[in-house]
C-alpha cells in the first residue's frame, strides 16, 4: 500500500497483521521505510499502545516528555494518548515495524492508502481529520507551533 495523503504521502507500507491478514483479534502490525530526513509527525493513538521496532540506526524519537536516538534493533514503547514523532536523521533508509495492541489505526491506514500503481487521489484536510478520528488518532496541528505542549524538544 502507499500513503496517498498526509505528511507521509507517497510512502509505501505493508500491513503485516490485522483482522484481514492473520485474523488477529487484537493486534495490528505494519512495516514501512523512512527515507533519509523523513519525519513521522507528532500524533497520538487514543485506543492502543504502540511499539516501534527500528531495524536500522539513525532515528531521533520523541515520546511524550522524553527524546532520544534509536539504534539498530531498538524497541520504543508508546503509551496510549502519548505524543510520538520520529525522524530519520541518517543518510540511509530506516525500516520500521509498528505494533499496536488493539485494532483501530488500520482503518485509517487503509482509508488513506492506494495499492501500488493506483492513482493517489488527494484528500481534503477535513476528510483526513475525519479518517484519523475513525482510526483513533490525533495529529498535531503545526499551525499552533512545532511541538505539542509538554513534549521533549530536539535542538
Amino acid at each position: 500500500m502507499v500513503h496517498r495523503a498526509g505528511p507521509l504521502g507517497r510512502v509505501p507500507f505493508t500491513i503485516k497483521i490485522d483482522s484481514q491478514f492473520g485474523k488477529s483479534e487484537d493486534f495490528f502490525v505494519f512495516a514501512e521505510t523512512l527515507a533519509p530526513h523523513q519525519t513521522v509527525p507528532f500524533h497520538k493513538h487514543h485506543n492502543a499502545e504502540e511499539i516501534l521496532l527500528f531495524e536500522d540506526s539513525g532515528a531521533s524519537v520523541v515520546v511524550g516528555n522524553q527524546a532520544g536516538k534509536a539504534g539498530a534493533h531498538s524497541l520504543v514503547f508508546i503509551p496510549r494518548d502519548t505524543w510520538i514523532s520520529a525522524t530519520n536523521n541518517s543518510a540511509s533508509p530506516i525500516h520500521v515495524l509498528a505494533i499496536f495492541s488493539r485494532h483501530g489505526f488500520e482503518t485509517y491506514m487503509r482509508a488513506i492508502s492506494a495499492r501500488p500503481g493506483e492513482p493517489l487521489q488527494p484528500l481534503s484536510q477535513g476528510e483526513l481529520t475525519r479518517l484519523r478520528s475513525l482510526g483513533h488518532a490525533t495529529y498535531w496541528d503545526t499551525s499552533k507551533g512545532p511541538y505539542p505542549p509538554g513534549v521533549a524538544h530536539f535542538e
